[in-house]
Order: structure tokens, then C-alpha cells, then sequence
């Protein structure tokens, strides 16, 4: 679909909001229901900092969306009896509107650089796109089975959605009418989701049970055989036996445990992005809405440049979607991520698409001390910090929607990469994130927002960040050496015995790989 920029610029958020707003505060609201704050129209003094400063925190996305909505006169159009697909009946062009100066607005308020943000990148599939759909099931107390789209009291029965392929729909329709009857009642009883994953083609099903039993598993493999006769685009079903019920539908919190277990059919799921075809296995993290992947990985090399003498560092790497995609430009790539499965598959991914490519995986939760410990030397080990590298390390992060903490990034920052892309799922990570970055000696130089989730207040963003440039050091009276001179004396003094390449890094960090346990990239 054509997109145009918005004719005007982002408005502010002013102290009183229009009653449209108002009326729907509580849709777009976070869970403890505040209304969203207005912005600050200068400068705060030094009495109302603090005051001013909780009200931006109280600001979240969502009440950024919906102040746009307001502006912009949409309020009317909104879907409210839907609030995981609310914006779904605005024409897409304002809807992309909408979120432009929502993102500038939210980024204001915060005090974030609200010049570097441009247009929303539209996402070419604004409906039916979702690779990755779900429905929690519940038992009324009547016995009545309901599969519901989200948590705690929302618990309206959704079968449908305009956001997912019509093939998910097709697939509830029919669990529904099945898991009703006599026969299986005891499977949909012992259910907390249901998850169907793939394009609208080839999909895999997976059931989550807290429960599972003899009978319940003889019932669940006589259901596996209907679902193969009647659901033809069903290529693989899977059961997850999860008995915390936790709320993230892929999570088994048992210790040891090894919940998946295939009926039929491919233990991969696939996708192809940038010209390489993935394979990953179900367990596995993968972004929901695929036909926007293309653009997302060519944003995020043209913002990293990686180069022919670059290390690409890429935390919570997966199933190696960037390291893969990237793979091409630097020299050699580093992927680490906690989950097994997905590492593996990114070793086979690698070979399959980049083969003969210096990539390699570590199988490690991100941690300050895994950076420390078991990633290659960095140059600035060897060159020293205040020294100017050939290419150097570039890092990208993906991490889950709760972001990373702050000790992650000090841990990052102490290697002095030359830049650094930091992704967010959440907009609401992103001040505090950025917060973190600057105190260790990182600011954004780039933005790029991705509408990830049409028809929902959320976005993806993307910011680029470099080393916040320092001041000139200031120059002692004549006849005196203070410390920051001797400093720089010995830097040159350093400089003269350093390598000029950085080819005796490469050869270090080749050397340290001997001594770490990591996944490679081999056959």
C-alpha cells in the first residue's frame, strides 16, 4: 500500500486532553489504568524536575497512540470492543500517521532526540500478517469452553482476528467444534493454549497443556489423525506441557524439563528474509510479522555498515536471522543466545546460507559476565580505548520485550564498540535503555521505526548508537603537567608500539575461540 508522510507536524500533548481522548484512556491505558500525561510546554526549573520527570515515566506508548488518535480526529473508528487490534478499522495511511507522531510525541516527552525520528516504515502486509497467533483456553464454571485472545478478564471468546491469516481462523473454527464434543473434552479441558505458527500455507499447531495424562495423550494423538485428514495445511502439531501456566505461551518453568514432543510432520518451522531461507525450530523466538523482515534487515545494515575487517557481535541472536542476513559484509560474525535449539539451527542456518563464512554461534544466556568471559578479545583490548581502530566491533541487540539491564550495557560499552543497534519491541524500553546507554558513553545517532504490529499501538524501533563525543581536555598553565597530559603522552607513546591493523586482534580472538565451548558454524 502507497504511503505518504503526514501533512503536519506531530502536535504536542497539551495540559488538558479532548474528551475523545479521555473516553478512551482506559483501552489504550497500562495495566493500572493512568490516563496519559501531558507533556511539559518549556524547560522545567529546578523545583518541579522531579515532578515532571514521574509524569514523563507515567507516559507511556499507548497513551502516546492514543493522543494521536485524538488529534488526528479518529477517535470514532477505533474498534474499542477489541484492544489487541484497535486501530485495525483506520485506513492504513492514517494509521501509519497516527504512530509518526505518536513516536515523535512519546520520544519529546521524554527528552529524547525527537529530531531523529522520520516517517514509520509501513509494513507492506497491514492485515492478515501475523506468523505467530495464539488463543488461551478457558473452562467456565458452566463447563462452557471458550478460546480467548487475552489474559486475566479478558475473557471474550475470539476465534477470529483481521490481523491473522485466515488459515490461523480456519484452524480455531474447527479445534473449537472439535474440542467441544464428547470425545475430547478432556484434551480441551487440560489446555492453556492453543498457538498456531507459519504462513498461510504450511503451519505448525501447537498444544500447551498443564495437564497431561494417558488418556489425555491417547485423545490428543486421536485428534493428531483428524487434524492430518482435514487440515491439509497443517504440515506439523506438537504438544508443550507447561503445569506453571505461566502466561508466555512457550515457557515451561520445570527444571530439566523437556516439554515438546512432535505428533507429525517437521521438527522446523521456515522463513525466507534477505535472500536466505531459515529454518527454526518451535520453541524458538521469531518476529510475527514477516513480510516487513526485508526491509527490517536492510535498515539495520545500512545503519551497522559492517565492514570487510568488522566483527559483528549480535546478542540474543536466535536462531541467527541477523548474523545470517548480515553475514555477507563483516569478517566474522559472533551469535549468542540462551536457547539450545535455536543456536543450533542458527549453526545450520549459517552453513546452509553463508557457507564457507567465519560465523559462530555461543550457547549462553547474555549475562555481563558471558560478554566478559566468552566472547572474543575485543580490539579495544588491544589497541586501547582512546585509540582509533580499523572497523572494530559492531554489536546488535535483539532482546526479549523487558529489554536488557543496565549492567549488560556497562558490560557492552567497556569493549568500545565503534556502534552499537539496539532493538525494541516495546517503545516503553526505550528511555530507560537510552538512559543506560549514555551514562556509559553512547548516544543515538539514527533511528528507524518499523510498523512491526499493524492494527495494534505498538512499534519496533531500531536506534543506532556511537560514542558520545568528548570534550577537548583542558590545557594546563605554562611550566605545569597535569594529569590528563601525562595521560595523553603515554597514549602516544602506546600508539607507537601497537599494531597499525587490526589483524593481530582477529588472530587473538581466533586464538581465544580454542578455549570456549561454542556452537559452529559447521555441517
Amino acid at each position: 500500500m502507497a504511503f505518504s508522510k503526514p501533512h503536519r507536524s506531530a502536535r504536542q500533548p497539551q495540559s488538558g486532553l479532548g474528551n475523545g481522548a479521555y473516553r478512551h484512556s482506559k483501552i489504550f491505558s497500562a495495566p493500572d489504568g493512568k490516563a496519559p500525561a501531558p507533556a511539559p510546554r518549556k524547560t522545567p526549573s529546578a523545583a518541579n524536575t522531579k515532578e515532571q520527570s514521574d509524569s514523563a515515566a507515567e507516559f507511556l506508548f499507548q497513551h502516546a497512540v492514543a493522543l494521536a488518535v485524538s488529534n488526528a480526529q479518529l477517535e470514532d473508528k477505533l474498534d474499542a470492543d477489541h484492544p489487541h487490534e484497535i486501530l485495525v478499522p483506520l485506513d492504513y495511511a492514517d494509521e501509519c500517521r497516527v504512530k509518526t507522531d505518536a513516536v515523535r510525541s512519546f520520544w519529546q516527552v521524554h527528552g529524547l532526540p525527537a529530531h531523529l525520528i522520520p516517517a514509520i516504515v509501513p509494513s507492506p502486509l497491514p492485515r492478515g500478517y501475523r506468523a505467530t497467533s495464539k488463543r488461551r483456553v478457558y473452562v467456565s464454571r458452566g463447563g462452557q469452553l471458550r478460546f480467548c485472545m487475552g489474559y486475566g478478564a479478558e475473557r471474550e471468546e475470539t476465534l477470529s482476528s483481521a490481523l491473522e491469516p485466515d488459515s490461523h481462523n480456519e484452524v480455531y473454527a474447527w479445534l473449537r467444534k472439535m474440542l467441544v464434543s464428547p470425545v475430547y473434552r478432556a484434551v480441551g479441558r487440560s489446555l492453556n493454549f492453543i498457538v498456531v505458527r507459519g504462513g498461510s500455507e504450511r503451519l505448525t499447531l501447537i498444544l500447551n497443556f498443564f495437564h497431561l495424562d494417558a488418556e489425555v495423550m491417547h485423545k490428543t494423538k486421536l485428534l493428531a489423525d483428524h487434524v492430518r485428514a482435514e487440515l491439509p495445511r497443517v504440515a506439523a502439531m506438537f504438544t508443550f506441557l507447561d503445569e506453571t501456566r505461566s502466561e508466555f505461551y512457550l515457557e515451561s518453568r520445570a527444571a530439566g524439563a523437556h516439554p515438546f514432543k512432535k505428533l507429525f510432520g517437521s521438527e522446523y518451522l521456515d522463513l525466507t528474509a534477505a535472500g536466505c531461507k531459515f529454518l527454526y525450530p518451535p520453541s524458538a523466538f521469531s518476529q510475527v510479522n514477516e513480510s516487513i523482515l526485508d526491509s527490517f534487515l536492510r535498515e539495520a545494515k545500512k545503519l551497522l555498515k559492517p565492514g570487510p575487517e568488522s566483527t559483528l557481535i549480535d546478542l540474543f541472536s536466535g536462531y541467527g536471522l541477523f548474523s545470517v542476513a548480515l553475514g555477507d559484509a563483516p569478517e566474522r560474525v559472533v551469535g549468542m543466545d540462551f536457547n539450545g535449539p535455536a543456536i543450533h539451527a542458527a549453526s545450520g542456518n549459517a552453513q546452509h546460507n553463508r557457507p564457507g563464512a567465519d560465523i559462530e554461534f555461543i550457547a549462553a544466556a547474555v549475562t555481563p559476565s558471558a560478554i566478559e568471559n566468552k566472547l572474543p578479545p575485543c580490539p579495544a583490548d588491544l589497541y586501547g580505548e582512546d585509540e582509533e581502530q580499523p572497523e572494530g566491533e559492531l554489536f546488535i541487540l535483539d532482546p526479549p520485550r523487558s529489554g536488557v539491564r543496565p549492567n549488560v550495557i556497562a558490560a557492552i560499552a567497556k569493549r568500545s564498540p565503534a556502534r552499537i543497534l539496539n532493538v525494541f519491541c516495546s517503545a516503553d524500553e526505550v528511555p530507560r535503555t537510552l538512559k543506560a546507554w549514555k551514562h556509559n558513553g553512547y548516544s543515538p545517532s539514527a533511528v528507524r521505526v518499523f510498523d512491526m504490529f499493524p492494527g495494534s499501538p505498538n512499534v519496533e524501533t531500531m536506534v543506532l548508537l556511537e560514542k558520545t563525543k568528548k570534550k577537548p581536555a583542558s590545557i594546563a598553565p605554562h611550566g605545569k603537567r597535569n594529569a590528563s597530559s601525562r595521560k595523553s603522552r603515554n597514549a602516544e607513546k602506546n600508539a607507537s608500539s601497537a599494531p597499525k591493523s587490526n589483524r593481530a586482534a582477529k588472530k587473538a580472538a581466533r586464538n581465544h575461540g580454542a578455549k570456549r565451548k561454542t556452537v559452529r558454524n559447521r555441517p
